[in-house]
């Protein structure tokens, strides 16, 4: 960014948001690992009981519910901060400007905003709805609350970082001339 080269509080952010990114990934990237260390060594444990012992344990599977659904959420929260979600970018295809390309990304980082606002809201709801009712498992009486929050704070992590994905867009875009990019060289 053209404004991070001045000195003054402008680098110090950039600064701060790269820590924080760093950090987020930190994060994230461990909660990942602990998740899937549980969950390889709760399958592992019940395959051993089951199959070699033939004494298979109640309540693994009810348990594994938990670590399994912390791991699809938090998956899919870094892999929208990380941007390697799916993308169907056939539109770009079309355009050879880089500011058009990320004019073009800005928008569906919109519908995405958009639609993420939804889903969040009735993560939202969901989870006043797991609070009201107070569930729990069938076998090991554990509140499912543990499990169903993830809904809620998994959408509102995915939309803040769609957010921060539609600001960096827009500021490419704003950035960038006319310049164009050849079609081997889009995938920025």
């Amino acid at each position: 960014m053209a404004g991070f080269e001045r000195t003054g509080w402008l680098v110090s952010e950039r600064t701060f948001f790269s820590k924080l990114r760093s950090w987020m990934d930190r994060i994230q990237s461990g909660i990942l690992i602990f998740l899937l260390t549980g969950v390889s060594f709760l399958v592992f444990i019940q395959v051993l009981l089951r199959y070699v012992f033939r004494a298979p344990l109640m309540g693994i599977e009810e348990l594994l519910l938990f670590p399994t659904a912390w791991l699809y959420f938090i998956g899919a929260v870094h892999a929208s901060f990380e941007k390697s979600q799916i993308y169907a970018r056939v539109l770009e295809i079309v355009f050879t400007k880089k500011r058009t390309i990320y004019i073009v990304r800005a928008v569906a980082s919109a519908f995405s905003i958009l639609i993420l606002s939804w889903l969040t809201y009735w993560g939202y709801d969901y989870l006043k709805y797991a609070l009201r009712i107070q569930k729990e498992s069938s076998t090991l009486y554990i509140p499912m609350i543990y499990a169903e929050m993830i809904v809620f704070i998994g959408l509102a992590m995915m939309l803040l970082y769609t957010v921060v994905e539609l600001v960096e867009n827009l500021n490419v875009a704003a950035e960038s001339g006319s310049e164009e990019i050849a079609l081997a060289d889009k995938q920025i």
